[in-house]
């Protein structure tokens, strides 16, 4: 579970740096939902991995969690989960 949660991690990291840089982000997502998808990972997955996103977010950062970080990480989490869904369904 460790190398689970520090791939997790390491992904987060990439799609967080990469927002300056639309193609790195682009390789990042196709990489990570090639993956996914090899493993059938379905679009009710990919919305329930990102509800428990935000939930953990909340839990880790507690108040300095504000609505706008909230709302930023649920826009990103979408803009992410859209393109892995677009891999994972073909």
């Amino acid at each position: 579970m460790e190398k689970q949660y520090l791939k997790l991690m390491d992904t987060i990291a990439a799609i967080v740096g990469g927002l300056k840089d639309r193609s790195l982000f682009q390789s990042v997502i196709s990489h990570t939902a090639r993956q996914h998808a090899r493993f059938g990972v379905t679009a009710s997955q990919l919305a329930a991995f990102g509800d428990a996103l935000i939930w953990g977010l909340e839990q880790q950062f507690g108040p300095a969690f504000t609505p706008e970080m909230r709302q930023a990480w649920i826009e990103l989490y979408e803009d992410v989960q859209a393109q892995m869904i677009r891999y994972c369904e073909s």
